[in-house]
């Protein structure tokens, strides 16, 4: 277990996450793999976690790190004067240094938490979707972002790991003069390359044949258009490559009936593999010859990215937020909702040698130690942690984004 967190009295004081949930999610995992790197550091604000609903996946790796973890216990969409009283207990009981909202109910959650305060506390927000056509959003959705926008002046910063995304929000009214952009990040000693990976992967997941696996790892929903992944396989496969597919993510193993007709219209039961949600996936990524994903909306930057980068597994992905520049020369990269071109694409890195492959992987690779190591990215959220309360210190007047990005050292969206 890793020692309690002891910083140095000299680095900012205790930092309240605020977040909707700890379930498995790419903003939760990034929440928590700062918290993991920051303890393993030493340089660092003191964190403690406070989740809206009831403790998820992650909630016993935040414990190993010694970070206190609170919840609320609230079940989605259904906050009540209850919970909003534990709230602002909780947080009159750590007296934080920084709120930092996670998605948009830990935000607003974070920016009702700063009224308990007694003191200017800077709130921070942390955006990790985006919003290519609101409309596909649910009507629930469609009104917790436009709350957001009214409220969004009224905050020190908000972070999005997406530039795509940033300009999104600011279209439907967020403050754009808050925007800061800090991407995610990835532990690149657990995320590596390993040849050894791909015998381990077909008999952790019981893959048959021995065709090109093709691999997608992403939650059971409908912005993630399984369904269109399923028939660009088939079209590969149709073209002669013997394409093998495996879903994995929450509710995978039980896909529902519209992605079931689809694999059993498309594609032989052999050539698919479905499995649930996994937490040992840095094991077996690297075995992988290529990583696709085939979201219709909603990325912003997608995690599953990053770490299949990391990993020196070339990847296919809708453009979709930020991925299109987070792929690089790392990948290929083709329209939303396009079966035909994603197909096209799959077709064309099936095509290629081992060796092109390969070589597409370790662009990908050098990309993601470049710009994604979660130790650099860890430092820019210190920096700025470090700037907000230097300024609060100074002067009770909310700073803009604007100049606490240039203070941390990070960038503006």
């Amino acid at each position: 277990m890793t020692a309690p967190f002891n910083c140095p009295a000299a680095m900012p004081g205790l930092v309240q996450h605020v977040t909707t949930s700890l379930d498995v999610g790419g903003a939760q995992a990034m929440l928590v793999k700062l918290i993991e790197v920051s303890a393993a550091k030493r340089k660092c604000a003191r964190p403690a976690v406070l989740s809206l609903m009831r403790p998820g996946t992650f909630a016993p790796r935040l414990r190993e790190t010694g970070c206190p973890t609170y919840t609320l216990g609230m079940t989605r969409g259904t906050p009540g004067p209850i919970a909003t009283l534990r709230l602002l207990r909780i947080t009159a009981m750590l007296r934080p240094d920084i709120l930092q909202g996670w998605m948009y109910h830990g935000n607003l959650a974070a920016s009702v938490a700063s009224l308990i305060a007694g003191r200017k506390v800077p709130v921070l927000w942390n955006v990790r979707h985006s919003l290519a056509d609101p409309r596909v959003e649910k009507r629930s959705n469609r009104a917790l972002f436009a709350l957001s926008a009214r409220l969004s002046r009224s905050v020190d910063g908000i972070i999005y790991n997406s530039r795509t995304a940033a300009k999104e929000h600011a279209a439907i009214g967020f403050d754009p003069s808050r925007a800061i952009h800090i991407p995610n990040g990835f532990d690149l000693a657990r995320y590596r390359p390993d040849p050894a990976a791909r015998e381990r992967l077909r008999a952790l997941l019981e893959v048959s044949g021995d065709g090109m696996l093709v691999g997608m790892v992403a939650r059971n929903h409908p912005m993630k258009d399984h369904a269109m992944l399923v028939r660009a396989i088939a079209r590969a496969r149709a073209a002669g490559h013997d394409l093998r597919l495996l879903l994995v993510g929450p509710g995978m193993d039980r896909p529902d009936g519209a992605l079931r007709r689809a694999i059993a219209e498309c594609l032989p039961a052999d050539a698919v593999t479905l499995a649930g949600e996994r937490t040992d996936i840095a094991e077996w990524l690297p075995g992988l010859d290529l990583l696709a994903l085939s979201s219709a909306w909603g990325e912003a930057f997608p995690n599953i990215l990053g770490e299949a980068m990391a990993c020196g597994v070339p990847c296919v992905a809708t453009d979709v937020g930020d991925s299109a520049w987070v792929i690089g020369e790392g990948g290929l990269i083709v329209p939303p909702r396009d079966a035909e071109a994603m197909g096209a694409a799959l077709e064309r890195l099936a095509a290629l040698d081992d060796d092109a492959r390969r070589n597409i992987g370790a662009a990908g690779r050098a990309r993601a130690v470049t710009h994604f190591d979660i130790n650099d990215i860890a430092v820019q959220y210190r920096r700025l942690y470090a700037s907000a309360i230097a300024r609060t210190t100074m002067d009770a007047a909310p700073a803009s984004a604007g100049t606490l990005a240039s203070d941390a050292g990070v960038g503006r969206a």
